[in-house]
């Protein structure tokens, strides 16, 4: 956990002069060089946006289309986070009871692109092409984080290594919305977090991390009569829906692995537009995705265990007699790490309750999908749709009055992240972080105050809305004194299949 003021050293009559300007939302001096704003700035933005996961695109996008400019890191050498880094080519949907969409904005614009089931190189460029047209944003690809300068509760500053160069910088912004997987600059800022499942009482365990992998020579339609044709309760015999299928849980029942800690439960096949197939399933226990010798480690166990695996799937599964390995993911698939402690924890009771909260910014309704923490584990959640909302408050940490977290990493209790850390829910806080940065800086309050503001959040709503994004009815009527028949927007119905984001599949 990342102290406050841990390494970089400054003057303080410039982090003071910082601090005022981070606080106010007064304008600081152009970039330029490097002695920007105070002497110790590399470059100046209103807003920085640190991680390139769909939430970060999402929140820079739109903090960019109010007018602001923005800089957008990130440490890999493209967009998409655990969409194209993990090799994960299927989103998780928020669907209404009627089949809507729930998460809109700008997740529909790159759905619109994807569909629900994708080619991840064809993700990188969407997600890159989203950004690209925004003028005012900036993005800088490998560049990671390192340490935050604090003056206070305000992040006066962000040291970042730039990974071509391993030259180190300072980035000064008024308001930082850490769109990192992992909350790690609200780590390095202070804020307070649990890991994992450490709410429970029972253990500080996260959920089995998977390494998706690459194959070629599968035969396609084998798979399709396979999954198709098993006997048995719809949604256990497995299904198919465009390019993805699953169904062989009865097969890998018969796996035994040769790496401790690692198993398989079925696999979640994915059809690529070169007509190879990524395949889902292998998980990792014991990793945590906060800890790098840790994460190399599971990375070390998963590829010790893919030729082992290939050759059982050879022999035992239907379409894969003739398989090869092409290549595994660039990066383990972290499906939990840090929760952050916000100004509100969302809980369970809150999601299955279809909880309606005053500074909702979002809708939400995937399933509760915890992944084992240990072999033999099963989720306790029946494989239910509740509609809730995702509140502002819980995007804002405590302790800091500048930052922003937007990621599977936000203010929530493990059961509640088990249904909000899927992509279309971080890509919603996302947009809404961007907005709240750019209102807040207009406004001259810190990003607490905001949130204490019913004026504030009831115009953060309406922005949201005319950006595309979708509130409830109710959260409407309040947030511009309106019926709810007035402000309901267009249903946007789509004909979903019953397989579709089948929450039995492991993602």
């Amino acid at each position: 956990m990342g102290g406050a003021m841990r390494s970089t050293v400054f003057t303080w009559a410039g982090a003071v002069g910082c601090a005022l300007l981070a606080l106010s939302g007064l304008s600081a001096p152009a970039s330029g060089g490097p002695t920007v704003g105070q002497g110790w700035c590399t470059a100046s933005v209103p807003v920085l946006v640190v991680g390139g996961t769909p939430a970060g695109v999402a929140a820079a996008v739109s903090a960019a289309r109010l007018g602001s400019r923005v800089m957008l890191i990130e440490a890999r050498p493209y967009l998409g986070g655990d969409l194209t880094g993990a090799m994960l080519n299927m989103f998780d949907m928020d669907f209404g009871p009627g089949g809507q969409h729930l998460a809109r904005g700008v997740f529909m614009e790159i759905y619109q692109q994807l569909g629900m089931t994708f080619d991840v190189e064809l993700a990188k460029h969407v997600f890159l092409q989203e950004v690209r047209r925004e003028s005012r944003v900036t993005l800088r690809l490998l560049v990671r984080p390192v340490d935050v300068i604090m003056q206070g509760p305000l992040i006066t500053g962000v040291v970042v290594e730039d990974l071509q160069t391993h030259e180190h910088q300072t980035l000064c912004a008024k308001r930082i919305i850490d769109a990192t997987d992992d909350a790690d600059i609200a780590a390095m800022a202070g804020v307070p977090y649990l890991l994992g499942r450490q709410g429970s009482g029972i253990d500080r365990a996260m959920m089995a991390a998977t390494l998706v992998f690459e194959l070629d020579g599968v035969n396609w339609r084998e798979v399709v009569g396979y999954v198709t044709s098993r006997p048995g309760p719809r949604s256990l015999r497995g299904g198919i829906y465009h390019g993805n299928a699953w169904g062989y849980s009865d097969i890998m029942r018969g796996y035994r692995p040769i790496m401790s800690g690692t198993g398989i439960y079925d696999l979640n096949l994915g059809r690529q537009n070169d007509g190879t197939v990524l395949v889902n399933g292998l998980l990792i226990y014991g990793v945590d995705g906060t800890d790098p010798g840790s994460v190399d480690d599971g990375v070390e166990r998963a590829r010790a265990e893919l030729p082992v695996l290939l050759a059982y799937l050879r022999a035992r599964a239907p379409g894969f007699e003739h398989a090869d390995l092409v290549r595994a993911a660039d990066y383990l698939y972290i499906r939990e790490t840090r929760h952050v402690r916000g100004l509100y924890t969302l809980t369970v009771h809150d999601v299955v309750n279809s909880r309606v909260f005053w500074d909702a910014i979002g809708v939400a309704s995937y399933p509760i999908d915890l992944h084992p923490y240990r072999p033999g584990d099963h989720n306790p959640y029946a494989a239910n749709r509740y509609v809730y909302t995702i509140p502002l408050r819980a995007l804002v940490p405590y302790r800091v009055d500048n930052l922003l977290v937007a990621s599977r990493a936000i203010s929530a209790s493990y059961e509640a992240a088990g249904s909000a850390r899927v992509a279309p829910t971080t890509m919603e806080e996302g947009q809404a972080a961007g907005v709240a940065a750019v209102l807040s800086i207009r406004a001259r309050v810190t990003l607490p105050r905001f949130t204490e503001a019913p004026p504030l959040v009831h115009e953060l709503q309406e922005t949201l809305f005319t950006q595309g994004a979708y509130l409830l009815p109710e959260t409407m009527a309040a947030a511009v004194g309106s019926s709810p028949n007035h402000v309901t927007g267009p249903a946007m119905v789509i004909p979903r299949p019953p397989q579709a984001a089948d929450p039995l599949a492991p993602q």
